[in-house]
């Protein structure tokens, strides 16, 4: 939230604080540099303002689509997660021949360094101009933790510089508090907790083919190296969301917006440039899904129980029974998993198995 970094800022945690900070590894410059409101044009948000910790590292303003540092400027999208973000693997095809992987929800950066080069430059988020101007903030404020971890010419040019902003920010994802793997569910296939009846419940219609069918895209069961799972496949799919009708995204000036109300989100169409991947977005890790709401690549669900509903397709109440017409109809696949009706304690029990999805 922009109120948070400016609280921040006012209480003296600015950049000129934190530049005089010893670090003693890139992670810890890059944990600077992501809590840090003063690397935005101009100053008062921070990435830490759409990924915060206390929300897994979500958005902590629950609007459908998130804000940049102009307060009039949106997105078209809900912010991600950016924890387990390190698993992520480049955007590639499958032995299918479907398409895997790739970083934010159409999977246009490869490694957690080319995601952290965009939103510093991206008019809708912290809208610096140029790199150059972030590189002209971290020579004022960090040149000595710069020079101290990457060398006596870290800074020397713009490309260099900025190359290692987005390597602090990658380190920094990639620290244990970004993937502690520390939830009742990882306790509870350590063997040190036990899922109550409806948590049980939950869990057994969620891998059950025949009725939540949920861990065919978002697998439950450790890896065969051992690693713990990370509940997505990282495939694409179209749910067939509808346009969000009335998203602040489509009244901003055509120089940010070209189509104004008449845009569509490709997707991953647009990643890729092949029209039958219009509409398909990442599938996320169901981890932590308790604290990362809204739902979906637009925000358009707000309640967890309620995206559920979408998934499975069981009209519990007339929101999720009437949805208006995908945003990309072609493709959209509204039900994946229903095969038996579900019914209330259903519903119930799968929201309560995946609360233990929710890292301690």
């Amino acid at each position: 939230m922009r109120w948070v970094a400016l609280l921040l800022f006012a209480v003296g945690c600015s950049s000129s604080a934190a530049g005089t900070k010893s670090v003693a590894s890139k992670a810890e410059l890059g944990d600077l540099l992501f809590h840090d409101p003063n690397l935005s044009e101009p100053a008062g948000q921070a990435c830490a303002d759409c990924h915060d910790a206390k929300l897994a590292f979500s958005d902590p303003e629950f609007d459908r689509v998130s804000a940049g540092v102009h307060a009039d400027r949106v997105g078209a999208r809900n912010s991600q997660s950016a924890m387990y973000a390190r698993f992520v693997p480049p955007l590639h095809k499958d032995e299918s021949g479907n398409m895997v992987g790739g970083l934010f929800w159409d999977g246009r950066a490869n490694t957690l360094e080319d995601q952290a080069a965009l939103p510093l430059v991206n008019p809708l988020e912290m809208n610096n101009p140029d790199k150059a101007t972030v590189v002209a903030k971290i020579k004022k404020h960090y040149a000595p933790q710069f020079r101290k971890l990457f060398g006596k010419d870290a800074l020397a040019d713009v490309d260099t510089a900025y190359k290692h902003v987005t390597e602090a920010l990658a380190e920094f994802q990639r620290s244990a508090q970004f993937s502690p793997f520390s939830s009742k569910y990882d306790r509870y296939l350590a063997g040190t907790a036990q899922l109550d009846e409806s948590e049980a419940r939950g869990l057994a219609i969620f891998e059950d083919p025949a009725r939540g069918n949920c861990a065919s895209c978002h697998p439950s069961r450790p890896s065969a190296d051992g690693t713990p799972p990370l509940f997505t496949t990282f495939a694409y799919e179209n749910l067939g969301l509808p346009k969000f009708a009335d998203s602040p995204f489509y009244t901003l000036p055509k120089e940010l917006n070209p189509d104004g109300e008449a845009f569509i989100d490709r997707g991953l169409g647009k990643t890729t440039g092949d029209p039958a991947h219009d509409g398909k977005f990442r599938v996320p890790s169901l981890r932590n899904v308790a604290k990362t709401g809204p739902y979906g690549h637009n925000g358009y669900v707000h309640r967890l129980d309620e995206m559920v509903e979408l998934i499975t397709g069981s009209c519990m109440r007339e929101g999720t029974c009437k949805l208006p017409a995908p945003e990309v109809p072609a493709g959209a696949q509204r039900v994946r998993s229903q095969q038996q009706q579900m019914t209330r304690q259903d519903i119930a029990d799968l929201v309560a198995f995946m609360r233990t999805l929710t890292d301690e």
